[in-house]
Formats: structure tokens, sequence, C-alpha cells
């Protein structure tokens, strides 16, 4: 029975990769050395991979053609064999040829020069002052550095950047060292050492007010944390939406597992997107510092990331809810635990208005293989509908279950990535059953279920009639254990097809009220239309 689960599970689509760009080599350390300008956009970089040979096809390193490659070598030895071809209309690929077999491993180096048109964001801030940040959401990450920019392909990685006098730069990971030069130029040294994609691959350098947070998390792991601020803003960040950050690594860390690095920073950014959970460092955007709206929920919802997103991995981005759906439900959780019941039920209430009638995709699947364009793939099927998909799951499975599913989802695919098929086939070996009808069903269609309930009530018996009017193109939705409580009393009934037929007995009196789903399990929208 397993065995034809899992089976079932690599159908598409929850197992389908379909990015354009696959992996022929895996890339498993970088070293980052940059050189990063007083003034201006130009800046020298040199970056150096290890490489786990897959084929003889040539090493693919990505890089915007905007930069002039000055060296490459392999091994140590200069490469007199090196092309240049187009990949798409804008994107570059610098090909190194080789002569090793598959399961070799092979040392690159490209060192570089340019300014950067995008990825690297070099500007000023809201106060005039200079900054320079990276910003690699999809995969923008080789807009500035020579990389295999696929999601699935994790690495650790070292940087070495070297910053104009008076700033200070953030890398992800452990900062090593700190080397002073000649006028004032100062190189921080930083070293993640588990492997993460290259997307949350980070640098930031400003003119940073830095202060040091309690450590988070000691009963299971200590995790040294950090804010990092414009002078400008600090005060108001400490005090303000971080205030409870170490609360939610130590909730996280009890509910899911052991944060998977060994520190992590909120940082202040100015960049093109906001938002982004970088590995280790967290950056936020400087407008919301500025308009005094920078929220916990946000900083929960990056926060969670760093366990799904940065340490478990969408092994493709049409699989992304797997980062974006999880964070927004552990977000919700988090809310619940700091703020009680109600504030929880709110925050998924809302959510619930994000995901169906304030939803411009509600027409399309949550993993959708059909979306070409992978910036298309943040949506809000990929958030809220998504987290509304988690909760339905932990009203299919009960808590016990679904929790301890999430927590081996989380240790099985830790440093890895996976797809929507890895989560389903863990959850149903948790359930104890067969929930495939529920992943393909929440996952893989559009829409949701509205019912109208109509009743009749004759001689201590209920006779319900549930009418499934969402439109065809949707379908009819399958909703198993729908409790329906009369007069307080829970029944629990299996809905199937676009009418589902509910008899109820040993009713002493004509119901005063009828609810359907009062929990809040399933997302949908219901008319309880009366006695007919």
């Amino acid at each position: 029975m397993i065995a034809l689960l899992l089976m079932a599970l690599q159908q598409q689509p929850l197992a389908s990769r379909t990015d354009t760009l696959k992996a022929e080599h895996n890339a498993l350390d970088y070293d980052i050395q940059l050189s990063l300008p007083d003034t201006g956009g130009h800046f020298v970089g040199q970056v150096q991979t290890r490489w786990l040979v897959g084929s003889t096809e040539p090493i693919h390193a990505q890089l915007d053609t905007v930069f002039r490659v000055v060296r490459v070598l392999m091994d140590g030895e200069v490469q007199t064999r090196l092309t240049r071809t187009l990949y798409g209309k804008e994107d570059g690929l610098v090909l190194i040829p080789h002569r090793r077999h598959a399961g070799d491993t092979l040392t690159t180096v490209i060192r570089y020069h340019g300014f950067p048109r995008d990825g690297l964001i070099i500007g000023t801030n809201g106060y005039g002052a200079r900054t320079m940040f990276s910003d690699n959401w999809p995969d923008r990450a080789h807009d500035w550095l020579p990389v295999q920019d696929i999601p699935s392909d994790k690495a650790t990685a070292t940087f070495h950047v070297e910053t104009p006098a008076g700033m200070r730069a953030i890398a992800n990971g452990v900062l090593l060292k700190v080397d002073t030069l000649g006028h004032g130029r100062t190189v921080w040294n930083y070293r993640i050492s588990e492997p993460v994609p290259v997307y949350t691959f980070v640098i930031g350098v400003a003119h940073f007010a830095v202060t040091d947070l309690p450590k988070a998390a000691c009963a299971i792991k200590c995790v040294p944390m950090s804010v990092w601020a414009y002078p400008e803003d600090s005060a108001y960040a400490v005090a303000g939406p971080f205030r409870r950050a170490g609360d939610m690594v130590d909730y996280f860390s009890k509910l899911i597992g052991p944060f998977p690095f060994e520190r992590l920073s909120h940082v202040e950014s100015t960049t093109r997107y906001g938002g982004m959970e970088n590995s280790t460092a967290i950056f936020f955007p400087e407008k919301a510092y500025q308009e005094k709206r920078l929220t916990e929920e946000v900083v929960a919802h990056e926060t969670a990331h760093q366990w799904f997103g940065d340490a478990v991995t969408e092994a493709d981005w049409h699989h992304v809810w797997l980062s974006e759906g999880f964070a927004t439900y552990l977000s919700a959780l988090w809310v619940g635990h700091a703020d009680g019941d109600s504030a929880f039920r709110r925050t998924m209430r809302e959510a619930a208005e994000a995901a169906t009638t304030k939803n411009p995709v509600i027409d399309q699947p949550i993993v959708n293989p059909a979306i070409r364009n992978i910036d298309s793939v943040l949506s809000n099927n990929t958030y809220p509908r998504a987290a509304w998909a988690l909760h339905s799951l932990r009203g299919l499975m009960g808590d016990s279950a679904f929790f301890a599913g999430l927590r081996q989802y989380y240790a099985n695919f830790r440093d890895s990535s996976a797809v929507s098929g890895d989560f389903a086939a863990i959850m149903n070996a948790r359930a104890g059953k067969d929930l495939t009808w529920y992943f393909t069903q929440a996952l893989t269609r559009p829409g949701y279920p509205k019912l109208d309930v109509s009743w009749k009530w004759e001689n201590t018996k209920l006779a319900m009639t549930i009418h499934q009017t969402q439109p065809d193109a949707w379908g009819a939705f399958t909703l198993r254990g729908l409790v329906i409580r009369v007069d307080g009393v829970d029944h629990r009934v299996d809905v199937e097809g676009r009418e589902t037929v509910v008899n109820i007995g040993g009713l002493q009196a004509k119901p005063a009220k009828i609810e359907v789903d009062p929990d809040g399990w399933w997302l949908l929208t219901t008319a309880v239309i009366g006695d007919k």
C-alpha cells in the first residue's frame, strides 16, 4: 500500500519540476570576494566554486553579460578554452569545459568587474546615506555573482566583503574576522557552513547601528540574535517589531525543530523587493521602519522561513507554497501562541478572505506548472490559500499527527530540497491513511467549495441537503469529516459530489441553530438556507 501511495504522489504535478533551467553539476561551496566602491556602482568580484561534476558537459556559471570576465581558472590553471554564450535574452553563461567524470570534484575561479544592472542595489536610503544590498529573489543572484542560480542547488559559502571607510557589512553566517586595510577600508569575512539556496545569499553594506538581542531557544540550541538598523530607526526597531523576536525563535524551535543556523540577524535594507528571508540575515524594507508599520506577524513570517525556504527549500519554483504557505501559516500560529486563540482565528479569517473573495488568481491551482514567468509564482494562492491548505490538513490529521509530520518533513529534508509529493508522502504516513485525494484537491485544482445548505425537520429527524454551487470549472470538492453543529451538538459528515444528503435523527425539537464548519477548518463559504 505504501509503495502504491508513493507512486501516486510522484505523478504530475505534485512531483513536477518544470523550471526551465536544470542543474547539470552540483555547486558545493562558494568563496566570494567583493571590492565595493566608495562612489558610483562599479565593483570587482571573484568567485571560487567547488563543484561535484555530474557529466562531461561544461560547467555552467550564470553571470549577466554586463560584466567583463577577466580571468577564469580551473583547479588553479588558466582556462584558454573559455566560452561565453547568450542564455535567453539578457542573461549570460560562462561555460568552462573540463575532462572530469561524473562524481569527480573540481574548482573554478571567475574574476570579473562591472556595473550591476540588478541583484546588487547600490544607492542611498531614505536618509540620504549610501547603501549597498543584494536582492536576489527569485533568480537574480546571477545578475551580480557568477553562480548556478537554481533553488534546488544549495551550497555553503564564504564572503569577503571589502567596504568603504565607516561602513559595516553583513552577510550569511557567522562573522569570522574583520581586516583593516589602507585608507580606512575594511574587509568583513563571513562563513555559512550549512548549504542554502543561492537566492538567499546576501550582503548588506550601510552605516548600521547594531543591537545584540538575548540569545534565543537556549533550551534546545542557543541562537545569537541581533538587530541591524539605520541609526535613525534603531530605537524603534528594538522596542517595536523585534521586541519578541527571540520568543519567535523559541516557539518555532520547539514546534518544528532546532534553529537550522548559527545565528540570526534582522536587517533594515534598501532594496527592490523589500522583505526577504535571506539565510541568517533577514532583510526588511526601510519604508516600514520609517512609517512605523513593520508588524510582528511579518517578522514571524520571515523568521519561519529560516526553517522552510532556507533550510528546507522548494526544489522547483512552482512548489513555492512549501516556503510561502508554510511561513504564512506558521506566522499565524505564532500570533495565536503569543496573543491567544482569538488572534489566531482573526488572522486566519483575514487569510481566508485574501484566499477567496479577494484572490485574483482563484481560478488557478496552488501548484501550477503552467506558470512560465517565475515572478508570477508568488500570489494569494501560494501565501494565504496555501496556509489554509495546511490548516485543513491539520484538521483532517489532528494536531499530534500533523505537527509530528511537520517535524519529520523538516528533519528529513533539512539542508536539502523537496517538492509537494515529498511532503505529501510524509504526511500520508503520519496520518496512517491515504490523503492523496486531499493533496490533489487542495494543491492542483482551482477554487474552493461554496455550500448552500437546506434542511427540513420532521418527527425528531433532520434531513439536510448540501449543494455545492461553485463554478463548474472548479469541480466538486470532497470534505471528509465536515462538522455540522446542531444546537451545540457536533455531527461529522462526508461531503462528496455536487449534492450530499445528510440525515440526523434523535432530535427532540426543531433546530434553533445550525452551523457548518463552526470551528473553521475548511476554506469555504456557506449559506444555511433554512427549513425547506
